[in-house]
């Protein structure tokens, strides 16, 4: 494991100061790409890594892009920006990536390569061949997009609770407290909020499926279900292992949940257990607040993740000062948390809408583990590399959260 925070490799094929405006800017490097002849094994592989290193500093462009909408959905230019690369930008990149795709899996050296550093990505390539259409671009533009809107709705919501405007997620710490009446009239009150724009969420929700489902038939699959298995590169178990997966847990951990919840209710002393009842301890304790301030929950991670390996405290602290954190929760910002890789710069982006819970320290470690994973991917050449499917990112994650119980 690295000890110490390097930065990744200079720049071998774009200017270090280049910078993303619009196609013309960007269409002579893959051109540069599509005509560059490759005649030697050598050639070919610096030609894969120019090819991966146009694909960090484009996705991440579009990460930053992404970030700034989320952490103010009333940003107007930041909405216009991200809209302009999701529209005007992402289409003629992603038929340019598909054509030198192809010139990559046509090349005569190709199966030379060492399958120990290219066998993952080439695999990869080859997938994305296959699900390739033309016809998908603009079904793909149209679903980020209201998928955009989808974070908007929820971005402005707030209530109104003695006197004070929260956001849902200010609210929603209020369902820890002891008070039932309380619980319910805060829940209820949430609910009511979102039920408000419950006719175009529910429109939204119908516009995706169709959309998605245009896209599943036009590559060829039954529905949309098999063709995402596919598209998030999950080429190493089934649909039909998912239901296997999905069948052992209905035996053997809904019953253990069920019994978590029974428990509940007793404690409680409840006729029935509703769902106000669910966050409150059941002990009757107060809720803790491991924290009052962003700062100070920052603060207090970094002595617990250094605690663990200072290489894990260093990483987040180095997010801090570059300013890859945005951690408290305002009116405006979208909902929910995220790690975001930034294949360029090796230095990940971190988002969330803390309160002041104990979740939210939980959710932090979560992320954190996410950061060094990202971390610690930094320096390999290929983007395939650094993009891990959920089954292996939740892993780091989900293990940063029990390895920092204790600290």
């Amino acid at each position: 494991m690295e000890t110490h925070l390097t930065a990744p490799g200079k720049r071998t094929f774009l200017p270090d100061d280049f910078r993303i405006t619009d196609w013309a800017k960007l269409k002579p490097w893959f051109q540069e790409l599509e005509q560059r002849p490759l005649p030697t094994r050598e050639a070919l592989e610096k030609w894969i890594g120019d090819l991966n290193e146009l694909i960090a500093v484009v996705d991440e462009e579009f990460a930053w892009r992404y970030i700034r909408m989320s952490v103010n959905t009333e940003d107007q230019q930041a909405a216009e920006l991200y809209q302009y690369a999701v529209q005007q930008l992402m289409p003629h990149i992603t038929k340019a990536i598909n054509e030198l795709h192809k010139k990559l899996v046509a090349h005569p050296l190709v199966d030379t390569l060492d399958p120990q550093v290219y066998g993952i990505y080439l695999r990869k390539v080859r997938n994305e061949l296959e699900l390739f259409r033309e016809e998908n671009i603009p079904l793909q533009t149209e679903e980020q997009m209201k998928a955009r809107e989808h974070g908007q709705i929820f971005g402005r919501m707030t209530v109104e609770i003695d006197g004070q405007t929260l956001t849902l997620q200010q609210a929603g710490k209020l369902l820890q407290q002891p008070d039932r009446a309380r619980r319910e009239a805060v829940y209820r009150a949430i609910q009511q909020r979102i039920s408000q724009d419950g006719e175009r969420l529910d429109a939204l929700f119908d516009e995706l499926v169709a959309l998605r489902h245009r896209q599943a038939l036009n590559a060829g699959f039954d529905n949309y279900r098999d063709y995402k298995h596919k598209a998030l590169g999950r080429l190493d178990y089934t649909p039909e292992d998912c239901f296997a997966f999905h069948d052992a847990i209905a035996q053997h951990v809904r019953p253990l949940v069920a019994s978590l919840h029974e428990a509940r209710q007793q404690k409680l002393g409840l006729d029935s257990l509703r769902p106000w009842d669910l966050s409150v301890d059941p002990w009757g304790a107060q809720p803790l607040r491991p924290f009052e301030q962003v700062d100070e929950l920052v603060q207090k991670s970094v002595r617990a993740l250094s605690r663990l390996h200072p290489f894990f405290g260093e990483s987040l602290q180095k997010m801090q000062e570059m300013g890859h954190l945005d951690l408290d929760s305002r009116p405006g910002k979208r909902p929910g948390g995220y790690n975001m890789p930034l294949y360029a710069t090796g230095v990940p982006f971190i988002f969330m809408n803390a309160v002041g819970t104990l979740g939210d320290l939980r959710t932090l470690m979560h992320e954190a583990g996410h950061a060094v994973h990202s971390f610690l991917t930094r320096h390999y050449h290929l983007v395939a590399s650094k993009e891990l499917p959920s089954e292996v990112a939740e892993l780091a994650s989900m293990t940063m959260e029990l390895l920092s119980m204790d600290f």
